[in-house]
């Protein structure tokens, strides 16, 4: 009894009812070792990975009674706990993407104030799944309250872009800060589309960015205002940007490409320099899968010290772009005269220096970039609507209709027709379609696929389809061609090979 009245004071001091279970208070650590450690400290509660990286799983918590509710940091994905043991346990729920509970225990205390759950609230027990996220926000859930206007397409947009801003700024959610973004994005529904390069945005996208990875230190804000900046030629504001989200422990790449980034000086908005030939081969300290670019004759390019030259490169005021067999560019800058840039989604973030130099044939240097006549590839829905047909749509202009028979020609074997395709996306000067052009030469070994985009630029000799044209080589259409011999030799190989004979069980009478 008289323990009982010693303790009673301490009891008194949680807001929570008698019946609730001891808070979670210290770091906990699951019996999954890939599963993220938590770490309790009063009102607020951290996810890190085992080098102490932060991760998206916990944001803030409620506790009912020996439940608690916790909501991820970039989602309204909430998740259930059991609290047991006093505590010393916790007993993360299944749910329908986890079909087994993962148990989290205490392994180091601390002393934590009590939390009140501001801002986490759950639909009542039943509630259909799609009116949980409304019910939840009703009750002051805030990444429920994102959620909601996410996808609300009523509500004003500038309105909306303000609602998501306070939740971003006020209460520090990296869902909001994501959302807010997307909300003041320009609406055009046939963007161009871009595979491995990143767009840039809006000034008040940009701001809100800033505003994301400084306020809420949303790790998402963060890289993406490094890879702006990046991309603009902001190198030092990126590289402080990377700086601060490897302090605050955000994202360990972050701290992968501030150390490549020490081997040189970095300012922002440095002069553009005059279009350069590379030669020789440059190479970055940062261990990555394109760490290595090895340039020699006839724009040849390799993407190792010793390996074959299976690329080709072009140049562009001060760039050099190497063609890949995704369909784009590696983009690489110069920023001197021994180092390049990587400013692709591929290489971004990675300093290339020379080696030892080596003198390679020159090459023609480009016309001004501001003289090219480009335009954006995009995708639109003619083909979609009703009563369409591709035909139709690819002779009435759309460029997604043309590339899109194209592309069922060519997995058809049919490089003649789709190479047809193809030119007529070329024609409109795009450099996604004089691409394909290109490779379907490379492909069949056709010199008279390249006539359409041999004709568009003799028409316009400023066409970005000449620069796709420096692109077609006869090596090129070799190696696919020998690729296509040794396939089907190997194919005549397996179909000689008789089928093994099932095993057959030995008979009682063996």
């Amino acid at each position: 009894m008289r323990a009982l009245l010693a303790a009673l004071p301490l009891l008194l001091c949680f807001s929570a009812p008698a019946w609730a279970a001891v808070p979670p208070c210290g770091e906990y650590q699951p019996d999954d070792e890939y599963a993220p450690l938590l770490n309790f400290a009063g009102n607020s509660v951290s996810a890190r990975d085992r080098q102490g990286f932060l991760s998206t799983n916990a944001w803030r918590y409620r506790i009912d009674g020996d439940t608690l509710l916790m909501r991820h940091a970039d989602s309204p994905l909430l998740d259930i706990y059991r609290i047991e043991a006093d505590g010393e346990r916790l007993v993360l729920q299944p749910d329908r993407m986890r079909s087994q509970a993962l148990t989290y225990r205490r392994s180091a205390p601390a002393v934590c104030v009590p939390t009140l759950g501001a801002g986490v609230a759950n639909a009542p027990q039943g509630t259909p799944e799609a009116d949980q996220d409304r019910l939840a926000c009703a009750a002051g859930d805030i990444q429920a309250c994102v959620g909601e206007l996410a996808y609300d397409r009523e509500m004003p947009a500038e309105q909306r872009a303000q609602r998501l801003e306070a939740y971003c700024r006020q209460e520090a959610s990296p869902y909001a800060c994501e959302e807010w973004v997307k909300a003041l994005a320009p609406k055009d529904p046939n963007a161009p589309l871009y595979l491995f390069r990143t767009a840039a945005v809006s000034a008040p996208e940009l701001a809100a960015l800033r505003a994301g990875c400084r306020e809420a230190r949303s790790a998402k804000a963060c890289t993406a205002l490094a890879e702006q900046d990046w991309i603009a030629g902001r190198y030092a504001s990126a590289r402080d940007t990377l700086a601060s989200a490897c302090e605050w422990r955000l994202d360990a790449q972050a701290c992968e490409h501030v150390q490549g980034l020490k081997v040189i000086e970095l300012s922002d908005a440095p002069a553009r320099r005059k279009p350069q030939q590379p030669c020789g081969t440059y190479a970055s300290g940062a261990g990555g899968l394109f760490d290595v670019f090895r340039f020699g004759d006839d724009r040849a390019v390799a993407a190792s010290s010793d390996g074959e030259a299976t690329m080709r490169y072009r140049l562009r005021e001060d760039q050099v772009l190497v063609r890949h067999d995704k369909g784009d560019d590696f983009v690489l800058r110069w920023l001197g005269d021994d180092t390049l840039v990587g400013m692709d989604d591929w290489t971004r973030f990675t300093v290339y220096l020379r080696g030892m130099p080596e003198t390679c044939a020159a090459v023609p240097l480009p016309i001004a970039s501001d003289q090219i006549i480009e335009r954006p590839y995009r995708i639109d829905h003619c083909a979609l609507a009703a009563g369409a047909s591709v035909e139709a749509c690819c002779a009435s202009g759309s460029m997604s209709a043309c590339m899109g028979a194209g592309h069922t020609a060519a997995l058809g074997g049919d490089w003649a027709r789709a190479a047809g395709y193809y030119d007529r996306v070329c024609a409109m000067h795009v450099r996604e379609g004089c691409g394909n052009v290109v490779e379907a030469y490379h492909n069949s070994g056709d010199d008279k696929l390249l006539a359409g985009i041999r004709k568009v630029c003799k028409d316009e000799p400023r066409s970005v389809a000449c620069e796709e044209l420096e692109l077609a080589s006869a090596a090129a259409m070799n190696r696919k061609q020998m690729e296509r011999e040794l396939e089907q030799s190997l194919r005549e190989v397996l179909e000689r090979i008789p089928a093994e004979a099932p095993e057959t069980e030995p008979s009682a009478e063996e």
